[in-house]
């Protein structure tokens, strides 16, 4: 096939070397761009699911008799100190409160 000095000649000119695949800057970059974009995804779920316990555990404690109460956005923001936009993303995402009324949640278990 190709001898030694060929493969490096035709490694050289492809803009790689022949000790690593990580040598090219392309590859370097998509690699980076991937791990940022990983990372931010784990860390917004993470601060989804924190914000949706703090949610779903102040509508599940503010229940009468193991019955939930709905609540407005505003009461839970006051009561946990989310900015109430916070509150109604968390509060449209999640699968464990549902809406109620015009701008009140109620926790759903």
């Amino acid at each position: 096939m190709f001898s030694e000095g060929q493969r490096l000649e035709r490694a050289r000119l492809a803009g790689f070397r022949m000790n690593g695949l990580f040598e090219s800057e392309t590859v370097k970059l998509a690699f980076g761009a991937l791990v940022g974009v990983l990372v931010l995804g784990v860390f917004g779920w993470l601060k989804f699911k924190r914000d949706e316990k703090v949610v779903a555990s102040f509508l599940k404690d503010s229940g009468v008799d193991d019955r939930p109460i709905h609540k407005t956005t505003h009461e839970i923001s006051s009561a946990t100190r989310l900015h109430e936009k916070r509150v109604r993303k968390v509060c449209l995402k999640s699968t464990r409160i549902k809406k109620e009324q015009d701008d009140s949640w109620k926790f759903h278990g």
